[in-house]
C-alpha cells in the first residue's frame, strides 16, 4: 500500500488498521481475525501494527502517518480501558469508523456483515432499535473528542439498513453533531464502487453546505486493496466543487487523540 501510494505521487499516506474490541465480541471471533474480547490481547496487536509501520519509515521517501479506525462503544469497561489505551499508544490520529449495531447495554453487539450469521434473525422492531442506537452511538463518538474525523456516517446503507425515510431524522442530528463540533467527516470514495455515490450520501453532503460548508471535510479512498487507492477522487471533488465546498481537512492537520 505504501509503495503504490509513493508511486503514485502521494505525499503521504494514513494507515489506518481497526480497532476492534469489546468484551461481547467473543461469538464473532471466529468470522473476524481483527476482532478482539480482551482488550490486552488487542492491545499487544496494536503495538505490533505500530512497530511495523515505524520499522518502515526508513524505506520510503513518502510520509507515513499512524493510525487506527476506531468502533466506538460506550460501554463502562470498553471506556476505561480505551482511555487508558490511548495514552499508551504512540499513533498520529484516530478514526471514528461505526460498523456496529447493538442494544443499550451493550451485552450485544453486532458488525452489521454477521447479521446474517445470526439465528434466529432479529425482528423488525428490535433491528430498528439497534439502527437507532447506532446513530447514537455516532453522536456520543463524535462528541468524545478523541478523533481526527469522522469516517462513512451512513455506513449501514451499504447493506440496505437504515435506507428509510424514518431514518432521516437520525441522520440530520449527526449533522447537526458534527456541526457543532466542527469536527471533520469524510467523504467516503469507497461508495462509489459499492452504491454509485460516497459516503455520507449527497443529501447529506448538500444539507452541510447549506451553512456555508463549517464542517471540514476529508476525501478518503478507503482503500483496503492497492488499486483502490485515491479510487474515484475526480468525481468527488467535482461534487464538492458544484456545491462551493471548499473547507478541507488534510492528513497534516492531523492531531494526536486526547
Amino acid at each position: 500500500m505504501i509503495e503504490t501510494a509513493q508511486n503514485l505521487g502521494f505525499e503521504t499516506i494514513g494507515v489506518s488498521n481497526h480497532m476492534i474490541f469489546h468484551k461481547s465480541l467473543t461469538p464473532y471471533l471466529q468470522y473476524e481475525p481483527v476482532f478482539f474480547d480482551d482488550f490486552n490481547k488487542a492491545e499487544k496487536a496494536y503495538m505490533k501494527h505500530i512497530e511495523i509501520l515505524n520499522n518502515l519509515k526508513s524505506e520510503f521517501k513518502i510520509n507515513i502517518k499512524i493510525g487506527f479506525e476506531v468502533d466506538f462503544f460506550q460501554d463502562k469497561d470498553w471506556r476505561n480501558y480505551f482511555d487508558k489505551m490511548v495514552t499508551r499508544l504512540p499513533v498520529d490520529y484516530l478514526i471514528s469508523g461505526s460498523h456496529f449495531l447493538k442494544n443499550d447495554d451493550e451485552s450485544f453487539v453486532c458488525n452489521i456483515f454477521h447479521l446474517k450469521h445470526l439465528n434466529p434473525q432479529p425482528d423488525a422492531e428490535t433491528l430498528h432499535k439497534m439502527i437507532l442506537n447506532h446513530y447514537k452511538n455516532i453522536i456520543a463518538a463524535i462528541k468524545s473528542g478523541y478523533f481526527s474525523f469522522i469516517a462513512h456516517l451512513d455506513y449501514t446503507t451499504r447493506l440496505d439498513l437504515g435506507v428509510d425515510k424514518i431514518y432521516d431524522e437520525c441522520k440530520m442530528e449527526v449533522l447537526e453533531a458534527v456541526k457543532e463540533a466542527k469536527i471533520p467527516i469524510e467523504v467516503n470514495t469507497n461508495g462509489y464502487e459499492q452504491l454509485n455515490r460516497p459516503y455520507p450520501d449527497i443529501w447529506m453532503i448538500k444539507e452541510l453546505a447549506k451553512d456555508g460548508g463549517i464542517v471540514p471535510i476529508v476525501l478518503s479512498d478507503d482503500a483496503h486493496f492497492t488499486e483502490r487507492l485515491g479510487q474515484h477522487f475526480d468525481e468527488a471533488e467535482k461534487l464538492l466543487a458544484d456545491l462551493h465546498y471548499t473547507n478541507r481537512f488534510t492528513l497534516d492537520m492531523l492531531r494526536k487523540p486526547i
